[in-house]
């Protein structure tokens, strides 16, 4: 049974579903969420000092790209197993922890994959927009700067807004890499402006949270105290991320393949299977 009514939602019906669905099962997703992203708060806290001053950064960068690779591996970790554990409480109004993991773990190599070449194909759309607009006939270095920047940013953003549920495609679809990029590109096809929304407001909820309590941390407190707390702050806000994008997939393919209607189907025929006698329901 769905933990909240599937049907077609708003960008702010969304947020709020999500917020039901993380109170609902806050600590199984909290837990998952400190388990994937731990190395890396560990690893921010330890190389505090090298990451805080731009010239060691620069002059020795090595600290600062061991960070950004552990924080891409486990943020990768940490979607892959809230994106299956909120489908699973949504659609199912339960979670297994051990599933989640079970699957996350095995589908690991095909979400770093995906995610691979999503990110790929998000440089290339904005490259191939910056190129195709002096090749156009815009001669002018002004023009040109003023035109080619906003196009190359507007591209790249809705790229990845166009993408945004490969992820999705191959955790819950067992898509492989570019079946999953071409299938969040025709899912998300005339919705960019219901994503954009969507995602943008999740992600302006996480970024004010995340910022005024590392502000608030770093006035008070030590840098190590701050970046411990920064990162617990991180790490107890970011699966309502996870859940929002999982919601805003399955309300496109509400919106387009009529998903409501399959989930009731399986119900009733589950109900069906289980009370052969019992006369169907009234339409």
């Amino acid at each position: 049974m769905p933990a909240i009514e599937i049907r077609p939602r708003r960008a702010t019906e969304l947020v709020d579903a999500g917020f039901q669905l993380l109170r609902r099962y806050y600590p199984q997703l909290f837990t998952l969420a400190a388990i994937a992203m731990a190395p890396s708060v560990i690893a921010r806290v330890l190389l505090r000092d090298e990451l805080s001053d731009p010239t060691v950064m620069v002059s020795h960068p090595a600290p600062a790209i061991l960070v950004t690779l552990i924080a891409v591996v486990c943020s990768t970790i940490a979607d892959a197993v809230l994106i299956l554990t909120a489908s699973d409480g949504y659609l199912d109004g339960a979670v297994d922890l051990s599933r989640a993991l079970g699957k996350g773990i095995r589908k690991l190599v095909y979400v770093f994959i995906a995610t691979i070449v999503r990110y790929m194909f998000v440089v290339v759309v904005g490259v191939v927009v910056a190129i195709a607009i002096p090749v156009l006939g815009l001669a002018h270095l002004q023009l040109l700067l003023i035109v080619i920047i906003p196009a190359a940013i507007w591209a790249f953003f809705y790229a990845m807004l166009r993408t945004f549920a490969v992820s999705q495609a191959v955790l819950l679809e067992d898509s492989g890499p570019l079946a999953a990029l071409d299938r969040s590109v025709r899912l998300s096809r005339s919705c960019s402006a219901h994503i954009f929304f969507t995602l943008g407001l999740v992600w302006l909820l996480y970024f004010i949270t995340y910022g005024v309590a590392a502000a608030v941390a770093a006035s008070l407190l030590s840098r190590a105290i701050a970046e411990i707390i920064a990162g617990i702050v991180m790490v107890a806000i970011y699966p309502l991320v996870a859940v929002v994008s999982t919601l805003l997939y399955y309300d496109l393919r509400v919106r387009k393949e009529g998903f409501d209607l399959e989930v009731m189907s399986r119900e009733l025929g589950g109900e069906a299977q289980q009370s052969p006698s019992s006369p169907l329901p009234a339409a």
